[in-house]
């Protein structure tokens, strides 16, 4: 997923550019409506007017009267009045209220960069975007989706002593759709297990994809390229790559990070203490993360420490999936629509 990247995104620039787009669609708006409905536009001047008799007031005054703070309420009570005014107008004519107002892309930092003397959330987003522009997984999520999570895969046989595969799936479903919608407001992490060929990532693409929509910053790596090409070769080997840099710093600080495939990477110490860091610090950080794996609850606590899995069963909601292998059968369907040949 992150092969291709060869160089730091520049915020900057993207920045630059989203406020440059912005204001060229405000002068076009504006243009529209001075052209149209000038009486609609006349109402800046009046609250540029207003506001330098405000200010020329300010400037001058030396007598500090409590009067002329009841003089500068009633100016922006009329200040108020005319934006008022204005997106009455703009709505009489058919246009939405705020159509002149100021546009941004992030409502927190206006497309600055910066929110409260931090780096504003919209600007991770940016890196992700531009990393997944790099790679398929934008395709991916186009396709693999909550609207085309097909729950027909799954058999509605019930055995003695657990529900059915559809059941549980759907149950599984239902509860990736409440952990979207909660987003933001509750703090949880997944651990989704099972064999392989279940919808365990695609499970994972769904909530991305949900996430990715409502403007959160969400990062998907597989174990192997977590460790290997990223942890490995920016820690261990100490490469000075600036895509390795964003990518370190946006696993610890994307509003969602999706390990898929646990149990794949080559375990050593490095990897064991690389893991436990990210885990605790996210739990720490209230910051997301689902983890898939094909391994079962009992080869994971085999597999990583008693610390680990302490974390998982403090702070982890688990999801199982089973049934039967959902690539088998899509590959078993293609090859009885073409006659059994490949």
């Amino acid at each position: 997923m992150i092969s291709g990247i060869t160089q730091k995104t520049n915020i900057q620039w993207h920045l630059s550019k989203v406020r440059t787009d912005n204001q060229r669609t405000m002068q076009e708006r504006y243009d529209e409506i001075a052209k149209l409905y000038p009486e609609i536009t006349q109402t800046f001047d009046e609250v540029k007017n207003l506001s330098l008799r405000t200010m020329t007031k300010r400037i001058l005054s030396t007598t500090g009267n409590p009067d002329e703070n009841d003089s500068y309420s009633d100016i922006r009570l009329q200040i108020d009045s005319i934006n008022k005014k204005r997106r009455e107008m703009l709505k009489e004519k058919g246009y939405p209220e705020d159509y002149l107002d100021p546009v941004y892309n992030c409502p927190l930092c206006h497309d600055e960069g910066m929110y409260n003397g931090k780096i504003c959330s919209c600007v991770k987003r940016i890196q992700i975007d531009s990393l997944y522009k790099n790679s398929n997984l934008d395709k991916i999520l186009s396709t693999e989706n909550f609207d085309t999570f097909d729950l027909s895969y799954y058999s509605k046989e019930c055995s003695d002593d657990k529900p059915s595969a559809y059941k549980n799936a759907q149950s599984q479903l239902n509860k990736a759709k409440n952990f979207v919608s909660q987003f933001g407001s509750t703090f949880d992490n997944i651990l989704l297990y099972g064999d392989p060929g279940l919808g365990k990532t695609f499970l994972t693409n769904c909530i991305a994809r949900d996430l990715l929509d409502k403007g959160y910053s969400v990062l998907y790596l597989t174990a192997n390229e977590l460790f290997e090409d990223i942890l490995s070769k920016y820690i261990m080997r100490k490469s000075d790559n600036a895509a390795l840099a964003d990518l370190y710093e946006c696993i610890f600080s994307s509003d969602l990070l999706i390990i898929d495939d646990l149990g794949t990477e080559l375990m050593n110490s490095f990897v064991h203490s690389q893991f436990y860091e990210i885990v605790n610090r996210r739990i720490l950080d209230e910051r997301s993360t689902i983890i898939s794996t094909n391994l079962t609850l009992e080869d994971i606590s085999g597999r990583y420490s008693e610390r680990i899995m302490s974390r998982f069963v403090q702070h982890y909601t688990f999801y199982h999936l089973y049934g039967d292998n959902i690539r088998y059968q899509k590959r078993t369907a293609i090859l009885n629509k073409n006659g059994g040949k490949n």
